[in-house]
């Protein structure tokens, strides 16, 4: 049988990738897990064994189109306690992942050729779903206070001037992924104000933002600045509580949702996955939460402290207030896509910094999570992987 006459012609555009992104390596600094040291696999089990006798029963039934009414009511009372937005339950749907819901945003606005502004660097996983659609993805500059408003607007103005309007704005405005920074809340508004200016909706990513260590409090989100439906927002409990849960979530006004009926919001996670997170966060989250953050602060000190140690001065670091990533620009010549290699049969991976841009830009910068591993490996780590950007001449410049 020949398939290869039969695939689909809508299969999305191959987009480049490192084939050593999914080598087994004793020091994963390359994905944003859960912090291992803090998760609460007991307490899961007991929440939903203590849910069972209640709520067993609605397994027998497909769950409801937009997920677990009770976990939806409980995001609807935290975004509106903790992020500043106030919507009713019926904006909320809940994924698989961030990623899910993200997949069903950009399944139902993105056409090949369309446009989508986004941060100097962004989180890969979006952007190959773009660049798979066939998108234009446009960076925008970016600094230690987020998207840079000014050139946004001059991206905006100078599309408009060749007769292409800008499907949407995405950012991850909170710990952004991959850069680490935390847009400011002036910026916020500003970038809300363009948004409406312009008729360009933004995407707003804040699946980081449980993950406060210290530092100002977080600004409020976007979408609770809006009063214009031009804001949908996504965010997940994967990083928080499993990456294996495949749970997250969305909001989005009422024109947006009326799109997402008809594509009955994309794949809905497990209601035995929804059961247990809704059981156990709304018994354990306002201890439990902190308890990561003290974690990922111990781990986040651990790997900047080895970083300053067996890396030279010439090799900058962000200096991130929460999350789980830190970002790192290298002296000019350094290559970090080429020295993968080396690493992984060193038993260290990392992150390229051109896996996020369009373009593949960005040679010199590198990605490196802190959440997974302890402080110990973490040190270990570090040092190897210092040894072999030294070994393949990636501080000759320094």
């Amino acid at each position: 049988m020949d398939y290869a006459k039969l695939v689909s012609r809508n299969m999305p555009a191959e987009v480049r990738s490192h084939p050593g992104i999914a080598a087994d390596t004793d020091y994963v600094f390359s994905v944003t897990y859960t912090d291992l040291d803090q998760m609460p696999t007991t307490e899961l089990a007991d929440s939903l064994r203590a849910l069972m006798p209640s709520e067993g029963a609605a397994l027998a039934k497909y769950p409801p189109p937009q997920g677990h009414d009770g976990l939806r009511d409980l995001i609807r009372q935290r975004l509106s306690e903790n992020r500043g937005i106030d919507v009713p339950l019926e904006s909320i749907f809940l994924s698989s992942g961030a990623g899910g819901a993200i997949s069903t945003i950009v399944d139902a606005f993105i056409d090949p050729g369309d446009t989508v502004l986004a941060e100097e660097f962004t989180y890969s996983g979006t952007l190959n779903m773009l660049l798979g659609h066939r998108a234009n993805v446009v960076h925008i500059p970016t600094d230690v206070d987020g998207m840079d408003p000014d050139a946004l607007e001059d991206a905006i103005k100078s599309l408009n001037a060749r007769g292409i309007q800008p499907k949407m704005i995405y950012s991850i405005s909170v710990y952004q992924n991959p850069m680490g920074i935390t847009m400011s809340e002036e910026r916020k508004k500003r970038m809300v104000e363009i948004s409406q200016r312009y008729g360009v909706p933004i995407f707003e990513n804040e699946s980081y933002a449980d993950f406060y260590i210290d530092g100002d409090p977080l600004p409020p989100a976007m979408m609770g600045m809006d009063d214009q439906d031009g804001v949908m927002y996504v965010s997940a409990y994967t990083k928080l509580l499993g990456c294996g849960l495949r749970l997250g979530y969305a909001v989005a006004p009422e024109p947006v949702m009326d799109t997402l009926r008809k594509l009955r919001f994309g794949v809905s996670p497990s209601h035995l996955t929804s059961m247990a997170v809704y059981g156990y966060l709304s018994e354990h989250g306002d201890e439990y939460i902190p308890s990561v953050a003290d974690s990922l602060k111990t781990k986040r000190d651990t790997m900047m402290a080895a970083l300053g140690e067996h890396f030279p001065p010439s090799c900058k670091w962000s200096q991130p207030n929460g999350g789980m990533i830190l970002w790192g620009e290298l002296p000019e010549g350094a290559n970090t896509w080429d020295a993968l290699d080396a690493a992984i049969q060193a038993g260290v991976k990392y992150n390229p910094g051109a896996m996020y841009r369009a373009d593949g830009e960005g040679n010199n910068k590198m990605r490196l999570t802190f959440s997974y591993h302890n402080p110990e490996q973490i040190r270990e780590g570090i040092a190897i992987l210092a040894g072999v950007f030294e070994s393949q001449g990636m501080f000759d410049n320094a």
